[in-house]
């Protein structure tokens, strides 16, 4: 076992306790950057925030509700979309189209997988698993 370097395990203990502790603790709007000039990768709000990603994912999905954060997919990461800038703007609507069309497309997939439901003589309104 390798020995252990002095003060490491109260670190990992405060990392882990800010994990557990800090659903409620922050609000992560405060460290989502305005503009797409400022956008910050998952990884960055990862070590700044000290929550696991999926947490992270969780947090950003939660907080969406109450204002757009945009990731385009393009690897420059999360932001709040700067309504006084016309590329922020342009950006916002980008990816508006973008969620729209994976709704669309999700929507056929679930359309498919209910039509082969129905082939098969299943209800496709189950409500449990109990009733499969």
């Amino acid at each position: 076992m390798e020995e252990q370097i002095p003060g490491q395990m109260e670190l990992l203990d405060y990392l882990s306790g800010l994990e557990r502790d800090s659903a409620e603790e922050f609000d992560i709007l405060n460290f989502i950057p305005v503009g797409s000039r400022n956008a910050v990768k998952r990884k960055f709000l990862n070590s700044l925030t000290g929550l696991k990603d999926r947490n992270m994912r969780d947090r950003l999905h939660d907080v969406r509700m109450k204002i757009p954060i945009i990731n385009l997919q393009n690897g420059k990461g999360y932001f709040i979309p700067d309504m006084n800038r016309k590329e922020d703007v342009v950006l916002l609507i980008r990816w508006v189209k973008q969620e729209k069309s994976r709704i669309r497309e999700n929507q056929i997939i679930v359309e498919t997988a209910e039509k082969t439901l129905r082939n098969c003589g299943i209800e496709t309104e189950i409500e449990t698993e109990e009733g499969l």
